[in-house]
């Protein structure tokens, strides 16, 4: 046999095995307290936004985060999704994107105001509703009506902004050649802009029509009952700080990302919105819009404008928005003996639009005193901007 194979091993000495187990047991030690110390910072770092969001969830509109609460916000705003167009980080400075000092309008009516109208009525647009508008010229806002029956104390405006497609802004421009009621801004028209149309709108006539008595702002998916409005108005005893309109009172963030109209923490911090008009339509006297104009180039920005125009910047203002049944968000029936006394019907499609015109000027349309419309009983903000609330009369009650 191999010798070599027979000789003993060399072991260690038993200095050598104490020396190694201490120095694996001090990296072991090490290695745990290394451990122990990033889920220490990761559990930190979770309660930093937790406690933030507890403590204060975000500064209220009008306020200005110092740079140790932006450091400490982002946390927080990480993990809220972000609304499109108007992230945290983006501006909400009216006057960055209004430029009260200059003109921005591209197109604008020439002498629409000339004479100042008593009421002028606004009707926010998009570039490609065509036939919206031409249904509305060819109803009730047909110009023939306008001068002969109104004496000219009604005029119509159409307010648009811009299209990406410069086809499009071409056939505007001859839009507004042809029938002089074209309002066109320099902002993309998009649905979270409806704030910067409004404030435009305002900007607009309070610079080019400023001695009307009355500015209306609607959709082009309304008809409006220009007769019975104008009998409103002149029933009216006080003429000053008028703001009236469909008000919904109690309405509350809507806190779902997938929403259309969800409004993250950091737009508006409040459980509440303050009371406020539908933006389908609302009434104000020109001293009201001036003031809300003013109020809003100091009130940074929320996209939704009806909450905007008629809640934060009439509270500023100190304006009360008032309640009038003649206005209504809730499609109304199609039945002439209903739509002869209101104000508005909302989502009025083209066809539709023909239909009432038809009935309204029907001359044998006979009505009794028992016709009413059910649905201004119950308001329902149901996919309504905002919505997702009722709004039963007990709302109703505290609002006016």
């Amino acid at each position: 046999m191999d010798k070599l194979r027979l000789l003993p091993l060399e072991l260690p000495s038993a200095i050598n095995i104490n020396n190694n187990g201490m120095v694996k047991g001090k990296i072991s030690f090490v290695r745990r307290l290394a451990v122990g110390f990033v889920i220490l910072a990761t559990l930190g770092l979770l309660y930093v936004p937790a406690y933030h969001s507890a403590q204060s969830p975000f500064l209220g509109l009008g306020e200005t985060p110092s740079s140790a609460e932006s450091i400490a916000d982002s946390h927080l705003v990480a993990s809220i999704a972000q609304l499109p167009g108007w992230a945290y980080n983006t501006s909400r400075d009216l006057c960055t994107y209004i430029h009260p000092e200059n003109t921005t309008a591209i197109l604008s009516p020439t002498g629409i105001c000339i004479p100042p109208p008593y009421l002028l009525i606004v009707i926010c647009s998009s570039v490609t509703n065509f036939k919206a508008r031409a249904a509305i010229r060819d109803t009730w806002a047909n110009k023939n009506n306008l001068d002969s029956i109104y004496n000219s104390t009604v005029k119509v405006a159409f307010l648009l902004g811009q299209s990406d497609n410069d086809t499009l802004n071409n056939i505007i421009a001859e839009e507004s050649h042809q029938y002089n009621d074209i309002v066109q801004e320099k902002f993309y028209d998009t649905y979270n802009n409806l704030t910067l149309k409004s404030v435009m709108m305002l900007k607009w006539v309070t610079s080019n029509c400023g001695q009307a008595k009355y500015l209306m702002k609607t959709d082009d998916d309304m008809f409006v009952n220009i007769p019975i409005l104008i009998k409103t108005l002149q029933s009216r005893s006080q003429t000053i700080d008028t703001l009236i309109g469909s008000l919904i009172c109690n309405a509350k963030p809507i806190l779902d990302p997938s929403n259309k109209w969800y409004t993250p923490k950091y737009m508006y911090s409040a459980k509440i919105y303050p009371n406020y008009l539908s933006g389908t339509g609302y009434v104000m006297s020109l001293g009201v819009a001036f003031k809300l104009y003013q109020a809003a180039l100091i009130t940074p920005l929320l996209h939704l404008e009806d909450v905007y125009i008629t809640g934060l910047c009439a509270k500023r203002a100190k304006v009360k928005p008032v309640n009038h049944l003649g206005f209504s968000y809730i499609p109304r029936k199609l039945d002439p003996c209903i739509l002869k006394n209101t104000i508005t019907t909302h989502k009025v499609n083209v066809s539709n639009m023909y239909v009432i015109w038809n009935k309204l000027n029907d001359t044998s349309l006979s009505c009794n005193s028992f016709h009413t419309d059910k649905k201004s009983v119950t308001l329902s903000r149901n996919g309504r901007n905002i919505g997702s609330y009722i709004a039963k009369r007990r709302f109703l009650n505290r609002c006016i």
